[in-house]
């Protein structure tokens, strides 16, 4: 037996299975990912052809109203995330097509492991019989509840990640809450937020030679990348 023929040959393969991996997209193996958990819900039948829908959100008041957040960035990731299916918010005095419904917050019970406390999203879609312009009153399509364990830092964070998770899971029955991985680097991930950003700066300009913060720097540091313990 040629001992030296075998190491070779071992070598050899080990190598090109490595090759093998990282054709086949197996990179990821090794990709830091968040763990988030997904629970839908969709009207039976329902057939979702979000683009060319439009909405508007509407804050559900007895959880966003005990949420401390800066309000303004979850909507500038709700719209982006949303946004990317197609979807669109009309004219303040055009209906939407659906009315959606957006709760979120952080679990605070006192004896809960900071690493294992949820920030969550939750959406919940109505459709819009009567064209009113503020609160839609027709049935629920849709609702999907999407959250990430252990955020380090301040809530906003988390709302790239879970808006685009929220936006690929509307309009689907999970039947049972599930738990998915996200890579961090994930493309959907950053599209989303640099589309929060674009919003944001858009949305509070500073005039040239006018003191405070830089409207693009204050976007970037309220929609910083999501760390999780």
């Amino acid at each position: 037996m040629n001992c030296g023929n075998r190491t070779r040959w071992g070598r050899a393969g080990l190598a090109a299975a490595i090759a093998g991996l990282l054709a086949a997209g197996c990179t990821n193996l090794f990709v830091p990912k968040h763990k988030v958990l997904v629970d839908s819900i969709a009207a039976p039948g329902l057939v979702l052809n979000a683009s060319g829908t439009s909405y508007r959100l509407v804050a559900k008041k007895s959880v966003v109203s005990s949420t401390q957040a800066q309000v303004g960035v979850i909507k500038a990731c709700v719209d982006a995330a949303l946004a990317s299916k197609g979807m669109f918010e009309p004219p303040p005095h055009a209906a939407p097509d659906l009315f959606i419904e957006v709760a979120y917050g952080v679990d605070t019970t006192p004896r809960v492991d900071a690493g294992a406390r949820e920030t969550f999203l939750h959406l919940s879609a109505r459709t819009n019989p009567t064209k009113a312009i503020d609160r839609g009153s027709g049935p629920e399509v849709w609702d999907v509840r999407v959250a990430v364990l252990g955020v380090a830092g301040r809530m906003e964070t988390a709302m790239p990640l879970l808006s685009a998770v929220a936006a690929d899971y509307m309009g689907t029955d999970t039947k049972l809450e599930m738990r998915i991985e996200i890579p961090q680097n994930s493309p959907n991930v950053s599209a989303v937020r640099t589309t929060a950003i674009k919003t944001l700066e858009a949305s509070a300009p500073r005039a040239a030679g006018e003191g405070g913060p830089d409207a693009a720097a204050a976007a970037k540091a309220a929609v910083k990348p999501v760390m999780t313990k």
